[in-house]
């Protein structure tokens, strides 16, 4: 074959051979390019079912266009034999990568986000390749990650060509239900992922034997060696991941590709900072609140949230986010499990007594890895020094991190958004306020917020955080544009005070997106995110420009970066459901409905006066099926709040999921003649996909 010219490809040399087929390098003469092309074996060319296999492999993988898997140029018949003609790729598989040395565990999480990256592509178009392996995937000299062969692909919905009882793979990355030869979907690929992912840092299979038999038995009944007896420094978060994706049991796997990324991401958050600075990143947990009163809680996460804002701002300390901090508010978990899980080689924990004026706090810095305490030290004063214990603390946590600050890092640290220690204490309780997102917190926070700012005319974090009611406000309860109008001018207050605000931008970008002024929108949230890469709600506010300009991809980014950032933000869910329900993606769209039902009824559980997010909840129910469930939520909601329009809205929501019509007709109607004018969404929302021909319906949005 070397040297031979078919149709016009030269053929140079021999790439590899397997049991579907063998790969030539070769020229194309016509395009002056070199390319692969891939013959089925002749002793098995002329079998109906094997050649039906390599036509479906043609047609599956040349659907496919994306920069993670090798592309397809053209399928071609030649002298009675098929081949395809694909894209020659000069790199090196990773399997031989592998076998000339374990990889770092930075290098094996940027491999398998690229190989995840195109299989979820495959998998949207209901492709599942049912091969991966380390033999398959080759990695080009620039580090780019392309998936090979899917000669073993289904087509879902397509005819079963291979019996079932049959197994398909190669044994060492097969599933159990594949060793099993049952059916295979989706979940024996991300299993297979697991396998190549426990390869690379382990430098060898989770399961090996001599004999075929010998592996498909330990796969099916044996556990594999932990990765942490293997490689001691893998991060207890990565290697809890590791674990789901080899569950023999596919229905505790992950369901797809998606979920894994976003815990991949949540993994790479927490090491992305550069090789210097490895080992200063530190989790400031809650502080305990110790008062009498508990209702203080507000004062102690807010100092907290205050100490992670100062030393976010420090370049050679990594700061675990606040939303992945606060999930160990009050947890019996060990600081060496927390900081496995968060990623973090120091953890700050501490407690705060808080009675009337008086103010005591007890901080320490643990170094988890020695299971030492670097420093620790009580700061007894009165409410009017918090802010200087602030500083000492900040300050002391840099010197016990042996961290060299720049000139300009110096004066931040001592920067205070406000020295009147009233005007603080009503910003805290505000700030906790706003975090429900219901409206009788969001009034109350407003008014906190009113009063911390007539204390202190210069305090730009609590403009800020005014602007962002405002905004939400106008977005979820009151359509009128005193809202908006009320929350730039906070917002611009805010920033004029202190022009390196993240939240100000944020809260300037939900302003101007509720005005449709969706250019400033989009500068406002990218600035946002600038000056802090964990601000959740920049990242929605772009996901919701990405979406209102059908930019889905886009949206469908920043929605997973925003869950993996804040995990509890429940609009973000929300607004996933939608994004997933629209471009048909059904098993994805279900998963997060299931996801959703998950969190929410522990939510609810802690907090059944927050209507809003139950009847939410209620819409989601009735999205799975689950009618009686649905109704008898969306009712409860209802009944407590039965005149907000937003509440009204998603009940006309329920109701159209429900199948009443003519109910969901006069409750979106309700919600608009209450305030709620926001048609466009409504002419979006799939919701409403079963009243769109009612008169009702139509007529109200007539000319919107």
């Amino acid at each position: 074959m070397i040297g031979q010219t078919i149709l016009h490809y030269q053929v140079i040399e021999e790439l590899g051979r397997g049991g579907m087929g063998v790969v030539y390098k070769a020229e194309d003469l016509r395009l002056k390019r070199e390319v692969a092309i891939k013959f089925l074996p002749l002793q098995i060319s002329a079998n109906k079912e094997e050649r039906q296999r390599f036509e479906i492999e043609a047609q599956a993988a040349a659907a496919l266009n994306h920069p993670n898997i090798a592309t397809i140029h053209s399928i071609e018949e030649s002298g009675g034999e098929i081949f395809i003609v694909m894209e020659y790729i000069n790199g090196q598989e990773l399997k031989k990568k592998i076998e000339s040395g374990k990889l770092s565990i930075d290098e094996s999480l940027n491999i398998i986000e690229q190989i995840s990256y195109g299989l979820n592509a495959a998998h949207l178009k209901g492709i599942i390749h049912r091969d991966i392996k380390s033999s398959n995937i080759m990695i080009t000299s620039s580090g780019q990650v392309k998936i090979m062969d899917f000669g073993l692909a289904k087509v879902r919905g397509s005819s079963q060509i291979t019996k079932i009882g049959t197994t398909i793979g190669t044994t060492a990355y097969m599933s159990p239900e594949q060793a099993h030869g049952e059916r295979v979907d989706q979940r024996s690929d991300i299993w297979a992922v697991g396998v190549i992912l426990y390869e690379m840092l382990a430098g060898h299979v989770p399961y090996n034997g001599e004999f075929e038999q010998a592996i498909i038995y330990s796969i099916i009944n044996e556990d594999p060696v932990p990765i942490s007896k293997l490689r001691p420094e893998v991060p207890l978060k990565l290697e809890q991941v590791l674990n789901k994706l080899l569950t023999k049991d596919k229905e505790k796997r992950f369901q797809n590709v998606d979920e894994f990324i976003k815990e991949l991401n949540v993994i790479k958050n927490y090491k992305s900072m550069d090789k210097e600075n490895e080992g200063k990143t530190i989790a400031v947990l809650p502080f305990e609140n110790i008062s009498p009163d508990k209702e203080t809680d507000y004062f102690a996460d807010g100092l907290a949230e205050e100490l992670i804002i100062n030393l976010s701002k420090i370049k050679e300390v990594g700061v675990v986010a606040r939303t992945n901090s606060m999930q160990y508010k009050g947890t019996k978990k060990d600081i060496s499990t927390i900081g496995r899980e968060l990623g973090a080689r120091y953890i700050m924990e501490g407690s705060v007594r808080k009675f009337r004026d008086d103010v005591r706090i007890s901080a320490q810095l643990i170094d988890v890895h020695k299971g030492t305490q670097l420093w620790g030290e009580t700061f007894k004063g009165k409410l009017a020094d918090i802010f200087d214990i602030q500083e000492k603390v900040s300050k002391e946590i840099v010197d016990a991190l042996m961290v060299k600050l720049s000139p300009v890092e110096k004066v931040v640290l001592t920067k205070k958004q406000t020295t009147n220690a009233e005007a603080y204490d009503y910003y805290l309780k505000a700030r906790n306020f706003l975090a429900s997102r219901t409206r009788n917190n969001i009034d109350f926070a407003v008014i906190l917020f009113q009063k911390a700012v007539e204390l202190d005319s210069r305090f730009a974090a609590a403009y800020a955080g005014l602007g962002e009611a405002y905004a939400i406000i106008y977005r979820d309860f009151d359509r009128k544009d005193i809202w908006l109008d009320k929350a730039l001018d906070a917002s611009l207050k805010a920033l004029m005070y202190d022009s390196t605000l993240s939240d100000a931008y944020a809260s300037l970008g939900l302003s101007y997106f509720g005005k449709n002024a969706l250019d400033d929108a989009l500068t406002s949230s990218k600035k946002a995110i600038e000056l802090d890469p964990n601000n959740f709600n920049a990242y929605w506010i772009l996901s919701r420009i990405y979406h209102t300009t059908d930019r889905d991809i886009e949206a469908l980014e920043c929605l997973n970066k925003v869950i993996s950032i804040n995990p509890n933000f429940f609009t973000a869910y929300d607004d996933l459901e939608m994004y997933y329900e629209r471009t048909n993606d059904e098993e994805n769209y279900k998963n997060t409905l299931q996801t959703v039902v998950q969190i929410v009824s522990k939510y609810l559980a802690q907090h059944p006066e927050d209507t809003y997010r139950r009847m939410a909840y209620a819409v989601t129910l009735a999205k799975l099926n689950k009618l009686e469930e649905a109704k008898s939520e969306g009712e409860k909601a209802l009944e407590l709040s039965p005149n907000d329009a937003i509440m009204m809205y998603y009940g006309a929501c329920l109701y159209a999921r429900l199948g009443d019509k003519q109910r969901a007709v006069e409750l979106i109607t309700d919600s608009v003649n209450n305030g709620y004018e926001n048609f466009e969404w409504i002419k979006r929302d799939p919701d409403f996909n079963s009243i769109r021909n009612e008169p009702g319906y139509k007529k109200l949005i007539e000319g919107k």
